[in-house]
């Protein structure tokens, strides 16, 4: 079954108060831990979500570029002029390195991102059948000891009744040592993961910053040997041309743009 990062969460709802069994501090704490789940489910969804947009516009960029490539390599134009077709053969080298790291770049995403980012959402999975065991502790525990209090209420105080008293009394201790337990239990292991989550993002994080500077990187040296660069070092940051030149530059070419049949007025 393939993952979909646009199905609903897994944290929906806040826990239920188990008033007078657990103070108000006590589920408070819960409830506060939780929404704080929730955010933190909802952000891993939509970082996932944006991941993939990204990914596919690349892809889809590359695609183009290649199309373009390959129409230009083809046509006949490119072979008018011997410098017109070293441009495009120029071109369509770099097109065919890009593609080739745009592909890689992909791949390392989904490794060190996407990937590790849906195990995390599987956690929460987990998290929210222990949240939903604790709902049902609250539920029975709740049943129970509305029981207890309309037995009380009750002025009978025959043998039956006093003996079926404290038989209900002990099962709503006995649920609500249950509900005690688990709750104290959720109190310590959600704030550990909430605190671990950061921890387990970071070489995700570290590991798509260092991708992202060596694709960007690697295209843009590659396509700035197509291009006319004076005074540049070795780094493409470097690559600059002084902005006088750059403009004159700009305007010979615009100049050449206007002059072109298809840009003519008619």
């Amino acid at each position: 079954m393939t993952w979909n990062p646009l199905k609903r969460n897994h944290l929906t709802q806040r826990p239920s108060p188990a008033s007078p069994l657990l103070s108000h501090a006590e589920d408070r704490d819960l409830d506060v831990t939780i929404q704080k789940l929730i955010h933190a489910e909802d952000t891993i969804r939509k970082l996932t979500k944006e991941m993939k947009k990204y990914l596919e516009a690349v892809a889809n960029l590359d695609r183009t570029d290649q199309r373009l490539s390959l129409n230009l390599s083809t046509s006949g134009m490119a072979h008018i002029s011997d410098d017109l077709r070293r441009v495009v053969e120029d071109y369509h080298s770099v097109t065919s390195q890009v593609g080739k790291t745009v592909q890689e770049m992909i791949h390392l995403c989904q490794k060190t991102f996407i990937e590790p980012l849906k195990k995390l959402r599987d956690e929460f999975a987990y998290i929210a059948l222990a949240i939903a065991k604790r709902e049902e502790l609250v539920a029975n525990w709740r049943y129970v000891y509305n029981r207890v209090r309309k037995l009380q209420e009750k002025k009978d105080r025959t043998a039956n009744h006093i003996a079926k008293l404290e038989r209900e009394r002990r099962v709503e201790e006995a649920a609500g040592k249950e509900l005690r337990t688990v709750h104290a239990q959720l109190l310590v292991e959600l704030p550990t993961f909430l605190d671990k989550r950061l921890e387990y993002i970071k070489p995700s994080v570290h590991a798509l910053i260092m991708i992202q500077l060596d694709y960007y990187g690697n295209t843009t040296r590659l396509f700035t040997h197509l291009m006319p660069v004076h005074n540049s070092a070795d780094s493409p940051g470097s690559a600059m041309i002084p902005e006088e030149e750059y403009q004159q530059l700009i305007t010979g070419h615009m100049n050449q743009i206007r002059a072109l049949t298809i840009v003519k007025d008619n």
